[in-house]
């Protein structure tokens, strides 16, 4: 079982939001109102990269800074399901692994087990870059030994749908995420999902598939 973090797990959406504006007025590129947002969450990464206009050189950079602002409000970020402790104390009992593939950066995902008391449920936090994410769930396999059939992936973007269909490993889309369902549906996950509950009945049901 592997997780993505922000809008999947962690409430990051607001924050980003305001992180984006503030650093759009430091390097000069279009900030973002929340109606345009709601607009921007039907469509692909590469479509808002032409939207939002950051010069290319200027992307890593605004990135990083993104993502220090994010770790100095780490404590503050909340979980979508406040029973996410009971969730993954169910969930360990019916996989091997469970692990974290995010592109933000460890020590904000590290803290925010913390808080909720989830680290010792957590076997690896790995951290990928936003385009990435296949190499890095192919990383996972060949660690673990772990056939991609025998993998979930569980996101909130067109972005992890498209990287579990290139290493065909099945992904479950979570509708309270990033991306709208809309957009979600149009990518063809595996499973979409209304409830983080939802994910441990999936495992249950591929766990009895896969004994026969």
């Amino acid at each position: 079982m592997v997780f993505d973090f922000d809008g999947t797990l962690a409430d990051t959406e607001e924050k980003a939001f305001n992180i984006y504006n503030e650093l759009a007025t430091k390097y000069k590129y279009s900030t973002v109102t929340m109606e345009e947002l709601q607009h921007i969450k039907n469509l692909h990464i590469k479509e808002i990269k032409k939207i939002v206009d950051i010069p290319f050189y200027q992307f890593p950079r605004a990135i990083k800074d993104g993502q220090k602002m994010m770790r100095e409000e780490s404590t503050e970020i909340h979980a979508f399901s406040s029973d996410i402790h009971d969730f993954f104390t169910q969930l360990r009992k019916e996989t091997d692994h469970i692990g974290i593939l995010t592109s933000n950066i460890k020590k904000t995902v590290a803290q925010f087990l913390e808080t909720y008391e989830i680290s010792h449920e957590i076997e690896f936090i790995m951290c990928s870059a936003l385009m990435s994410k296949a190499k890095k769930i192919k990383k996972v396999l060949r660690k673990y030994d772990i056939k991609a059939s025998e993998m979930l992936y569980i996101g909130d973007e067109v972005r992890d749908i498209e990287a579990c269909h290139k290493v065909g490993v099945d992904v479950i889309a979570v509708k309270w995420g990033y991306n709208t369902s809309v957009a979600l549906e149009k990518c063809k996950p595996t499973f979409m999902i209304d409830s983080i509950w939802d994910v441990l009945e999936i495992v249950k049901t591929k766990n009895q598939s896969q004994m026969r």
